[in-house]
């Protein structure tokens, strides 16, 4: 394996000097670049984005926080691939992180060897979550498909799969001897309940959520 060069971003020096401890005296792992906060990371990779393969990026820092920097970094340079490195097992920070672009997501009392193995997976682009964070990753994914089968009547359910496949309200109608005016009152009621704007949005949420 060819050496992975790290930049290293958090808001505490004690924090950084500790893991580049940690971390250099792993073979083929090396930090070369440490930054205090998301805003001068970018600026960091600005001029030095070749020299660097991974981002290991905290969340809560001042001036820009880690999911902002994230969202830049995996924008601009697709190539670095960023680990979320923190304290934080909130949904929120999790799921945001995630959105952003991390490929991996792992907390600071996980120890040496999850982080060096963190750290090689997300190297290979492979998705790396520590333990915590995928029971509630695994909590959230329940409770959301528990939330959406509450939501939606079984009817509704079935013209959403209907509509997904393509039919026109008509149609729908025709198949399930309902009206079309009937179809369109479901389909108004499905965008309402999933807070959706439009048959596009109907379509990628089903899909996204195992619906169909």
């Amino acid at each position: 394996m060819s050496e992975i060069k790290i930049l290293l971003v958090d808001d505490h020096k004690l924090i950084r000097d500790g893991l580049k401890l940690i971390i250099n005296t792993s073979d083929n792992i090396k930090v070369i670049g440490e930054c205090g906060d998301g805003k001068e990371a970018i600026s960091y990779l600005k001029r030095n984005a070749d020299d660097i393969d991974l981002v290991l990026m905290d969340i809560a820092m001042p001036k820009m926080n880690g999911v902002d920097a994230t969202k830049i970094i995996t924008e601009l340079y697709p190539r670095i691939n960023v680990l979320a490195l923190t304290m934080h097992v909130e949904e929120t920070y999790i799921m945001n992180m995630i959105k952003a672009g991390a490929l991996g997501y792992i907390l600071k009392d996980s120890g040496r060897e999850k982080l060096i193995e963190a750290i090689k997976t997300v190297y290979r682009k492979e998705k790396y979550y520590s333990n915590e964070v995928s029971l509630k990753l695994i909590d959230l994914l329940l409770h959301k498909d528990k939330v959406v089968k509450q939501t939606l009547t079984e009817r509704e359910t079935e013209i959403l799969k209907l509509i997904n496949n393509g039919y026109t309200n008509k149609e729908v109608a025709d198949f399930l001897f309902i009206s079309s005016r009937t179809v369109e009152s479901h389909r108004r009621n499905i965008l309402k309940k999933l807070k959706l704007r439009n048959t596009a949005e109907l379509i990628k949420y089903a899909l996204s959520n195992s619906l169909v």
